[in-house]
């Protein structure tokens, strides 16, 4: 449908960045400049309806008042990639904007307040241009761009209640939209009949899934605040259509014959569940210091991704199979990821403040399966940001340094050797500008 192709488009065109933002939030929990300046700690105090949605929604009870959040992301990228046949292939540096928002609004002369919103829910998208390894029976492509893309943009409303003055409790619904994109040589890894081979890909699909979140809050004392929530995970099914051509292959096997095909693709992608812990104190009035950690169920998620292929025209492939239908598995076996950040913030001014903040988190990819498309392998990040209140309304902005991180892969435990005594580095700094107006 052209709907469905326009709003796809837009979402690869606004998360066209060649990274995710931060390790940590390769699955976003935080996405305010005030979040993401306190290393990627949710303070309700700070009175933000796109937080809330994205972190704990008993959050949305912080605010007083009709609340509109608009926020504006940018990425710049850097990476590295070495094999037998690359020395340093250069991640594409461009950099790439993101927009977001929320609104949200107390419900009169009650104890609920409501919000909804359009956030981030995952964001991976990585561009390299480098070599193709020799792969079974010495098929390569040369020298090919190496895209891929998993994309999913959340739909999200949800319900805060105070249940008791010290007792805030909340609810969230969301739908994510998601998008599937990976231009590259491909190597059939389960199909048994093709394991080991390649080909060159170019593959699309969308699809929507729901997923839901609960969060508590609790006011220990009139300086500490504790948080719970979690999240559940999401399933997707995406549907679209797959092309190529096995020339390479074809040839290096002297398989006689056209080399091109098209298919009908189906993916599906599991988003994990995640469970987030904080707590912020204010020792005086001009400081107040936050703390959180996270955990993030990639263990469960981040298995295996399932493609499915139907309706092949290549009439030479589907002999060889014995059917127009393939199915394949990439391996990913990602473990379950544990982050630890914590923040401060100092008032400097009644209209300004200053904030900063840590993270570190566990590397969830192992190096059997790591390629430089799946490298989300960054653990370390330093942030910092100031806002700025103007009456009704506030300016903020933060920035982030995620370290570059290094891994070395020895033996690939992916088909056909490719990746074997490979090193990929990345790393990346952003840029998150957001404007709150309070009426």
């Amino acid at each position: 449908m052209k709907w469905r192709h326009k709003l796809s488009t837009a979402l690869l065109v606004c998360a066209s960045m060649a990274m995710p933002a931060l390790a940590q939030n390769f699955y976003w929990n935080a996405s305010s400049p005030s979040s993401v300046a306190l290393g990627g700690i949710y303070v309700p105090s700070s009175s933000n309806a796109q937080d809330a949605l994205s972190s704990n929604p008993a959050g949305l009870t912080a605010l007083g008042t009709r609340t509109l959040d608009l926020t504006l992301t940018t990425v710049a990228p850097r990476g590295s990639f070495s094999n037998s046949v690359n020395t340093n292939a250069h991640l594409d540096g461009t950099p790439g904007v993101l927009p977001y928002g929320a609104f949200g609004m107390p419900i009169r002369h009650s104890r609920f307040t409501w919000a909804v919103g359009f956030l981030p829910d995952l964001m991976s998208v990585a561009n390299w241009h480098y070599v193709d390894a020799p792969g079974f029976a010495g098929a390569s492509y040369g020298l090919q761009e190496q895209h891929s893309a998993i994309i999913a943009g959340r739909a999200v409303t949800g319900l805060g209640i105070a249940v008791a003055p010290r007792l805030a409790l909340g609810v969230s619904l969301g739908v994510d939209y998601n998008t599937n994109t990976l231009i590259a040589p491909y190597i059939f890894q389960s199909q048994p009949q093709l394991a080991g081979a390649k080909t060159l890909l170019t593959l699309r699909t969308s699809g929507y899934g729901w997923n839901g979140s609960v969060g508590a809050l609790f006011h220990a004392s009139r300086k500490v605040e504790l948080g719970l929530a979690w999240k559940s995970s999401t399933v997707i099914m995406s549907h679209g259509g797959a092309s190529g051509d096995a020339y390479a292959q074809f040839n290096a096997l002297d398989v006689p014959g056209p080399s091109n095909f098209e298919y009908q693709a189906q993916v599906r992608n599991v988003l994990p569940q995640s469970v987030i812990a904080s707590m912020s104190w204010h020792p005086s009035s001009n400081w107040m210091l936050a703390f959180q950690t996270d955990w993030v169920n990639w263990g469960n998620a981040f298995v295996n991704l399932p493609v499915t292929l139907t309706n092949g025209t290549n009439a030479t492939i589907n002999s060889v199979v014995g059917s127009s239908t393939l199915v394949d598995g990439v391996p990913l076996n990602w473990k379950d990821q544990y982050t630890f950040h914590v923040g401060a913030e100092r008032t400097l001014t009644e209209r300004a403040a200053l904030r900063f903040g840590y993270a570190y988190g566990n590397n969830p990819v192992p190096s059997s399966t790591l390629t430089p498309m799946t490298a989300a392998i960054m653990s370390n990040q330093i942030s910092t940001g100031l806002t700025y209140n103007l009456g009704h309304s506030r300016l903020e902005a933060a920035y982030v340094y995620a370290a570059t991180a290094h891994q070395h892969v020895g033996q690939s435990g992916l088909l056909s050797g490719e990746y074997n005594n490979s090193t990929v580095s990345v790393g990346t700094q952003a840029l998150t500008l957001g404007y709150s107006l309070h009426f």
